[in-house]
This record gives structure tokens, sequence and C-alpha cells, in this order.
């Protein structure tokens, strides 16, 4: 959101009585401020396409808010017992929780104590709704989420070897096709008024798009997960509107032109010099390199004890921008990312049900980097 100082004298006074009292009439407010009804019509848009009302019912925006948009789903894991043996039934033991990469970045962020607003549709079904009271639950505002018809809530299956390693994932997300430009034009005064807006690529490209020239126009943050090898392709051609991009080496891979011999120090370069303020990718149990117009970084893991990997990429995500939303520096926010991830992949859920500030403060504390943070190249 612009600073206060941004705005004219007139706009700073009606901002202020509409704080002083969100229920007065256009009326009211226009013989208190000497102004025709036209005129503060005028400076009431002018307001809410800044950001700082949230539409016709003058809501005044509050500061430091994070928007989450994208997909929620229900997860269902299955460990196997042994190596997997194609074309036949495998042995494992299962589990069900809830996740999608929004969903999941949502509740770690508020987990960590940040306002966080969630930007999804789920099927009007027993999953969804069980989905939308567990987020109310945890503290999230799920007041804008849409409750589809006919369509069920998505699901993601993930088969994990017997090292706890992703073998294979599945995804039926069929009622995203509902989460449309026209859901987001409803919420587009919301959107602007966020701190950070971060958006997963499970959305479709058209979404993307309209988000990136959206944002432009308003004083909010994009931070983007490139999520799969299949859905990347959609943010290409839209990197210079990105300030945070999370993503891995074959996914950004998809992102550029002519980059397969490059290697990740280099690729995180080249995002920066497409246009990326910040590149983040993320290399598993090696850590992440981040990037930007200071140089190329090598951020290392913390150790852990594997026990699901599902969820570690978006507590990553929550964490950094939990950081970023405090005023951290971004090698700062991006070791936050880091321990959060190795608190998530040493629990079953893909959200740690103990991650709150004081634990990861804790674990931080009292775990160890696999290795030391190294300045690779600058840009």
């Amino acid at each position: 959101m612009l600073p206060r100082h941004a705005l004219s004298e007139n706009e700073r006074i009606i901002l202020d009585m509409i704080v002083e009292n969100p229920f007065a009439s256009q009326k009211e407010l226009a013989e208190r401020c000497g102004l025709t009804r036209p005129t503060l019509a005028t400076y009431i848009g002018q307001l809410t396409r800044k950001g700082f009302l949230l539409g016709r019912a003058y809501i005044v925006a509050e500061q430091g808010r994070c928007v989450c948009i994208g997909g929620a789903a229900i997860d269902r894991k299955f460990r196997l017992a042994g190596p997997m043996v194609q074309g036949t039934s495998n042995p494992a033991t299962g589990h069900t929780t809830f996740g999608g990469v929004a969903r999941n970045v949502c509740e770690n962020l508020v987990r960590l104590g940040q306002n966080t607003t969630l930007l999804s549709v789920v099927g009007d079904d027993p999953s969804g709704h069980a989905l939308v009271g567990h987020m109310k639950n945890c503290g999230a505002d799920t007041s804008r989420v849409m409750f589809a018809s006919n369509v069920p809530t998505a699901e993601y299956v993930a088969i994990l070897d017997n090292d706890s390693d992703l073998g294979i994932g599945v995804f039926d997300a069929s009622v995203s096709d509902f989460l449309d430009i026209a859901y987001l034009q409803r919420n587009a005064s919301l959107i602007a008024s966020a701190e950070w807006v971060f958006v997963d690529c499970n959305v479709s490209a058209d979404v993307l798009s309209w988000l990136v020239q959206e944002a432009a126009q308003s004083p909010c943050r994009l931070a983007f997960d490139t999520v799969s090898v299949s859905k990347a392709r959609r943010l290409r051609g839209h990197l210079p509107g990105v300030d945070v991009l999370f993503t891995n080496r074959d996914e950004a891979l998809l992102l550029l032109d002519d980059a397969q011999n490059l290697t990740v120090p280099e690729l995180a370069r080249a995002l920066v010099r497409a246009g990326v303020t910040t590149a983040i990718i993320t290399e598993g149990a090696r850590g992440l390199t981040v990037a930007d117009a200071g140089g190329v970084r090598r951020i290392p893991a913390f150790s852990a004890k594997v026990v699901d990997v599902t969820g570690a990429g978006d507590a990553l995500i929550a964490a950094t921008l939990a950081a970023l939303l405090e005023d951290a520096e971004i090698d700062t926010a991006c070791r936050q990312g880091t321990a959060a991830a190795a608190m998530t992949i040493g629990c079953r859920e893909s959200v740690c049900p103990d991650l709150d500030r004081e634990t990861l403060a804790s674990f931080m504390e009292h775990s160890s980097p696999v290795r030391e943070t190294r300045k690779v190249q600058t840009v």
C-alpha cells in the first residue's frame, strides 16, 4: 500500500473521516469537506484504487496484509513400504490432510502471525466446507473463498518412495477453472490494498497475466511459485512484473530461452536480467540460490530428518514472505524460509502443526545449516 504521505490533502482528510465513522454517508462527508458529492465520489474512487478502501462499504484496508491466490485441495499421501513396482499393487501407509499451494502458504503465514486472506475456489461439498472451516479456525480470512457447485474440491495424491521422496504426484484441479479473472475482479480492491500478493501457477495463464497488469497499477508486491514443470510455462512473458519468484531449476528453464546449459547461479542471474526483482531457485537438500540486483548467493538448507517432503516448499515460501512483511533483508528471509521447510519435512502434515514464530526461532537457534552461506557471483 502507498504511504499516507503520498495522498493529497483532501484524500487524507476524507480517509480520516471514514476511519472515524465508516458508516458516514457521501452526503455527510461532502458537507463536512465542503465538496460536491460528485467530487467526493471521485476522491473515494481514488482511495479505493490506491488500496486504502475496500470498495463501496468504506471498509478501511489493514496494513501489512498478505493475499494468497491459487490452489486449495485435499492431500492424500501414501508412503511405499518398499521400492515401487510398476504395473501392480504396492503396499503403503496413507494419510490425508489439507493442502494446495496457496492454501498451505496461507496457513503457514497465519501461523507465523501474518494477517492473510485466501482467494481460492473449492467445491460445495463436505471436503470444501471442512477445508474452509479448518482455515477459519487457524485464523485466516476465508470470507472471499468461493464454493463452486457441481464440481469437487481439488485433490492431490502423492506417492512417496520408502525414502520419503516424491515418486509421483497427481492433481485433480478442475475446480480451478472457476478461479478466473471475473472472480479476481470482484476482489480487485482487496488485492490492490495488500502489501504482498502470493500467487501459485495452478491458476490459468490469463489470470496470471491479469494479476501482473493489475499489480502494476497498485503498490502491492507480487510473489509467484511456478509449482511444477507443467505449469511454469504459464508465467512465461510476465517476468518483469514479478517481485519475488520461487522456482526450481527444471521449472525455471521453461521461463527463459537458451538456458539449458546454465548452472543454477547463472540461471538465477538470467531470471533477474529478464525482469524478476528477486529470483529464488530451490534445490532441495542443498538449500536455495537467491539472486537480485546485489548478486547471487547460496543459502544452505537446515539439517532435518525426512518424514514427508510434501509442503516443504510452501513453508519455505510462507516463512520467507513473513520475514519480508516484517522488513527483513532477503537473505535473512530466505534463511527463515529454509528453516520452516526443514520443520515441515520433519512431520507428516503438509503444514507443520507446531510452526509459529517462537518454535521457528528456536529451531533456527538450535539447528545447524548444512553449510555456510557464501556469495557466488554478482550481477
